[in-house]
Formats: structure tokens, C-alpha cells, sequence
């Protein structure tokens, strides 16, 4: 390989073309990205949209001064290139985490209406556990408020409420 093809090799699947600004004296770069790619410029390097298309952008990308290497170009085009891999990645990590949390939520709502539906369908069966536990708790317990009846037609209380009733 010669030194021009290892220098580029970064960017080679990127690459549309490097031309020379001989007006100005600099190399410009015109490269290729994906839709949805994310790129703007510095202070040492200008980004400008050639053309837009269904696939992504033409862009050319060229220095603001003379000083400005053609490596320093390829560099930032490199830096373009990781940034989105990068973006990419953490998408993709986001939405695997998504649908993992989405699994969890959905088996504990499918957890939660087993559980309502066996209480709606068990809750008022004749020996259910709980109309057992009540049963149990209601026989054998005394009323709150003792009552004394004194055969008079007047119920007095133990707390010493007198109720009058007629016979």
C-alpha cells in the first residue's frame, strides 16, 4: 500500500474525492454520510452540504486558513466517522435496555392481572380462605356494647344508655 492509501484508509469507505483549491491553496475534501449523521465545524475546519439525498449528504469539508493540513482534515473527518459510530452505539444500547425494561414491565403486568383476576374469581367462594379467616373471627365474639334487658320495655347499656322501646 502507499502512503496516501494508509493515511486515507481511515476514512476510504467515507471518501468521495480530494481537490485542490488552487485559488486558495488548500486541499478540500468531499465525503459521504449517512442519513441521520451528525457533523458542524470548528474553528480551524468548515463543513458545507454539497447536496442532500435519500441515502444521507455530500458534504465538503475545508479549511478556514491556510494552515490547515490536508492530515488535519482527514483527521477530522475521522473524528465525524467515531463520533457517529459512538451515537450509534449508545442508540442501539439505549434501545436494547428499552426492550429489556419493556419485558420486565409487561411480565410484572402480566404477574399483576393473574393475581386481580384469581382475587376477583376466589374473593366471595363460599370457603375461600378469607370467608373462612372472617368466619372464624366473627363466631365466638362478643358484641361491642353488652345490653341488659329488664323486661320493662327500656334496654339499658352497660355504658348506661337507656333506649326505650314499646311493646
Amino acid at each position: 500500500m502507499k502512503t496516501i492509501d494508509i493515511a486515507l484508509q481511515p476514512i476510504i469507505d467515507y471518501l468521495i474525492s480530494i481537490t485542490r483549491n488552487t485559488q486558495k491553496g488548500w486541499f478540500e475534501l468531499e465525503i459521504g454520510v449517512p442519513k441521520g449523521w451528525v457533523f458542524d465545524e470548528n474553528d480551524e475546519i468548515s463543513c458545507e452540504i454539497l447536496s442532500k439525498l435519500s441515502e444521507g449528504s455530500i458534504v465538503k469539508i475545508f479549511p478556514k486558513n491556510p494552515d490547515v493540513l490536508i492530515d488535519d482534515l482527514v483527521a477530522f473527518v475521522e473524528v465525524i466517522i467515531d463520533t457517529n459510530k459512538k451515537i450509534a452505539d449508545k442508540e442501539k444500547e439505549f434501545t436494547s435496555r428499552m426492550e429489556e425494561m419493556k419485558g420486565k414491565l409487561e411480565e410484572e403486568a402480566k404477574k399483576f392481572f393473574e393475581e386481580l383476576d384469581e382475587l376477583k374469581q376466589n374473593s366471595f367462594k363460599k370457603n375461600s380462605d378469607n370467608f373462612v379467616e372472617k368466619k372464624k373471627e366473627t363466631r365466638g365474639r362478643k358484641p361491642k356494647i353488652p345490653v341488659l334487658n329488664n323486661n320493662s320495655g327500656t334496654i339499658t347499656t352497660t355504658e348506661g344508655n337507656t333506649v326505650v322501646t314499646s311493646e
